[in-house]
């Protein structure tokens, strides 16, 4: 039986404890109650509103969703994206700050390409809105 050196055994430690502190990082972690969904340009649903604590439709996307409002994430950066409201026009991302989260129901994000067919045409992209009240 072969004995094992002095640098085995503090190659050997030395993993151990890289091991055993990577573990306990990651059990350390604070819960901020707040967890995107995987697919960055999924929807946010309605629990996902209510879990960000946000007052405002934009404070929402903000927290969970930034790249809702960067442009550089779509294909036509030098436009504004246009927010809708139960498929009407509001205007630009402003918009989102007069809208309370309270009657958020979903916020879905239109990329400029797919704009077309939600019927919001050319522009930017858009970030669509629907209330509980669906009016």
């Amino acid at each position: 039986m072969k004995v094992p050196t002095t640098q085995a055994i503090r190659l050997g430690t030395l993993f151990y404890s890289i091991g055993l502190m990577a573990a306990c990082a990651a059990q350390n972690q604070p819960d901020l109650g707040v967890r995107p969904p995987a697919d960055p340009l999924a929807s946010i649903s309605e629990e996902d509103v209510l879990r960000s604590h946000g007052t405002t439709a934009y404070q929402v996307v903000e927290r969970l969703k930034p790249m809702y409002l960067d442009s550089k994430v779509d294909l036509a950066p030098t436009m504004e994206r246009q927010v809708y409201l139960n498929g009407v026009k509001l205007g630009g991302l402003s918009e989102l700050r007069w809208i309370s989260a309270r009657d958020v129901k979903e916020i879905r994000f239109v990329r400029a390409i797919d704009g077309g067919v939600y019927g919001v045409g050319r522009s930017g992209g858009a970030i669509l809105v629907i209330s509980k009240s669906g009016r």
